[in-house]
């Protein structure tokens, strides 16, 4: 198997630490995103989807769909934020002096 091509400066190359956290941050992030939006449209076509306008039922003066997929998925969500920065992110600093991979104390 042929070695590959290095070029002048690739052995002076160190990742630094920080990017693994922050990339491990951003797919954490992403899964959110994509899980929050499915909850939202599942939840909005499920009890609203097709439905004639004497069909819908109103919860605190808004369809039941909106209500239940907006204010109410919005908060729970919000509480699944709270939960996933506080226990699976990292404070790191920006600085390149700095400890990268060790979390500031709180």
């Amino acid at each position: 198997m042929p070695q590959p091509e290095t070029r002048p400066g690739d052995s002076d190359f160190e990742e630094d630490p920080r990017y693994r956290t922050a990339k491990r941050e951003l797919f954490i992030a992403l899964a959110y995103w994509v899980a929050f939006t499915a909850a939202v449209t599942a939840t909005a076509w499920l009890l609203g989807g097709g439905k004639a306008a004497d069909e819908i039922s109103f919860v605190l003066g808004f369809p039941a769909w909106f209500f239940w997929s907006v204010p109410v998925t919005c908060l729970l969500f919000s509480g699944v934020a709270f939960i996933l920065v506080h226990r699976f992110f990292t404070d790191i600093p920006l600085s390149a002096g700095g400890d990268a991979g060790e979390p500031d104390e709180r």
